[in-house]
């Protein structure tokens, strides 16, 4: 009788090690295709934090498509505003700040092709961007508050994500049932 359990447990414990085996071969070769294949990891920019005052944000150059990530870091005493500018100079995005209620609040957008942004073609997003920063921050030395506005660039290239290609290739002013 001894022999069988010992039996049955050495083909249980095969059958429990050949599952994992092939759990693990079958997640190695969704990551090995989408990496071959024009999948999830091509054409995104690797992350390239860029700085200025409280702010930063992941990347100084984005594709279209992805996301544009941001946190603060922020003394007690500050208070302000962080507005993203288009290309050509419209304010896109913005958040308030204040470093008593939140020292350390995070961000992302994504711009995108609508109407109600007046963002019609991709041509409106690819460029460089401007971020500026106003109200009291610390100095650059972080030994005393200024009013003085900090300035940032960063830029959307003319490529984009795969699979984002339909989403960019028209006209959302025009196009509206897109």
């Amino acid at each position: 009788m001894k022999s069988n359990k010992g039996k049955s447990k050495k083909k249980s414990s095969a059958g429990r090690n050949g599952i994992v085996i092939a759990g693990i071969v079958l997640v190695l070769g969704i990551l090995i295709y989408q990496i071959n294949e024009e999948g999830m990891f091509v054409d995104q920019l690797p992350v390239n934090y860029q700085t200025i005052g409280p702010l930063t944000i992941d990347k100084d150059k984005y594709v279209l498509g992805e996301n544009v990530f941001g946190y603060l870091n922020l003394h007690p005493l500050e208070v302000g505003d962080v507005t993203f500018y288009r290309p050509d100079g419209k304010s896109y995005y913005s958040i308030n700040f204040n470093g008593s209620l939140e020292p350390s609040p995070k961000f992302y957008f994504r711009p995108n092709l609508e109407y109600a942004t007046d963002m019609c073609t991709a041509k409106d997003i690819i460029g460089t961007w401007t971020i500026i920063i106003t109200g009291k921050t610390l100095t650059d030395d972080k030994m005393d508050l200024t009013l003085e506005s900090k300035e940032m660039e960063f830029k959307f290239l003319d490529k984009m994500l795969p699979g984002r290609e339909l989403d960019f290739d028209k006209n959302a002013c025009i196009d509206l049932d897109n």
